[in-house]
């Protein structure tokens, strides 16, 4: 089982690394050329509405069209507090691979523009409750002062300027970036992924799931699920959508399950999934902990509970 984990964790390991580090070299370059400050300058004040710098657009953008590891690579091109590390990564987690998983949603009867637009507002609400919670937390209130000192400095020495001439100066500068760097998130993913897969090989092996569910009837009753909806939602929460969407087909040939079922397991799962992989990975970036884990699942279960309560959206 531990042999199996790890095979499984250097290879899934290996295929992220083919989305993180291209994504890692691109973002490093770019703040040696003029598109960095210009996307500051921009969305800065788009950002600064979630108690951001400039610079949080980055990882934002990228993790719209990737995922998580790609966000947790382009993070660590930048500098970011641990409340600001904590804020992007709780709006990128309700706001991410939208492409891919709208695809997979759609698979499964998840209506793709309804879901991506609830997404959308979940994100922004999420980020101004988490922007200015994270703040008070990690920075004591002294985040927006912070803040201001690092979009006054934004923009570093440019090794490409907007005329497009290259400062020969920096060029050793940025290439020695980009070989460290890639190294740390080489090291970091390692740590992460490599124990992450001998832990769900174990939960995989055992069915720690499917007996968890057997005594979370309460908490099913709350959601406003059925028997049959709780594993693949457990599944997704722990897992993630892609497990949690392969379980929700399987039982679905088996026992379909009703539209109410269907809208409230994605509620749910857009809101929170893979708690313990996204938790773990973005802790090694420097976030805290806490939101990862209790903040969203309890985001996760009010939405789910409170919607489970409306008839209409819950048809």
């Amino acid at each position: 089982m531990i042999k199996d984990g790890f095979i499984k964790g250097v290879r899934t390991g290996g295929m992220l690394l083919r989305v993180m580090l291209p994504i890692y070299v691109v973002v490093v370059f770019l703040k040696y050329t003029p598109i960095i400050p210009f996307m500051q300058e921009r969305l800065a004040p788009a950002m600064r509405v979630f108690s951001l710098p400039g610079d949080a657009a980055v990882p934002i953008v990228a993790g719209i069209f990737s995922d998580e590891y790609g966000v947790a690579a382009a993070m660590s091109g930048f500098d970011f507090t641990t409340a600001q590390i904590t804020t992007i990564a709780m709006i990128i987690l309700c706001f991410h691979t939208i492409p891919l998983e709208a695809a997979i949603g759609y698979q499964i009867g998840f209506h793709p523009a309804k879901y991506t637009l609830y997404r959308f507002v979940l994100a922004v609400a999420t980020g101004l409750f988490v922007g200015w919670l994270a703040g008070l937390m990690y920075d004591g209130g002294a985040g927006h002062a912070a803040l201001q000192n690092a979009s006054d400095s934004a923009g570093g020495a440019e090794i490409l300027t907007a005329s497009g001439e290259f400062v020969w100066g920096q060029l050793r500068t940025m290439l020695s970036e980009m070989l460290w760097g890639s190294l740390s998130v080489v090291l970091s993913l390692a740590r992460v992924i490599i124990p992450l897969m001998i832990v769900i090989e174990f939960i995989l092996s055992y069915k720690l799931v499917e007996r968890f569910a057997l005594k979370l009837g309460s908490y099913r009753r709350l959601l406003g699920i059925s028997e049959d909806a709780l594993l693949p939602l457990l599944v997704g929460l722990l897992m993630g959508v892609t497990y949690g969407a392969g379980t929700l087909m399987e039982i679905n040939k088996r026992t379909p399950l009703s539209t109410r079922d269907f809208t409230l397991i994605g509620v749910f799962l857009y809101a929170c999934h893979g708690i313990i992989e996204t938790s773990i990975l973005f802790a090694v970036a420097g976030g805290g902990v806490f939101f990862f884990c209790v903040v969203r699942l309890l985001i996760a279960t009010l939405i789910t509970a409170v919607a489970a309560r409306l008839p209409r959206f819950a048809k």
